[in-house]
């Protein structure tokens, strides 16, 4: 897998850590257990970023492989 440009690495790690933290935070609105907060951010967070990191890079690819 190819590295991500700074452009795609930007989107990516703003889409990691809102997503985490809106998800951690109704958890913890619901529930009011840090834990439990904590918890479904980092999983929503695990997931989010790898399906974001092979969707971006392969807009990375189709991008270059189109300017070339």
């Amino acid at each position: 897998m190819i590295p991500l440009n700074s452009k795609y690495r930007g989107i990516l790690w703003a889409n990691v850590l809102i997503l985490a933290a809106g998800i951690g935070g109704m958890v913890y609105y619901k529930w009011q257990n840090i834990l439990y907060a904590g918890a479904a951010g980092l999983g929503i967070g695990i997931i989010e970023y790898l399906y974001m990191r092979v969707s971006l890079g392969k807009k990375q690819q189709k991008e270059q492989d189109r300017d070339q």
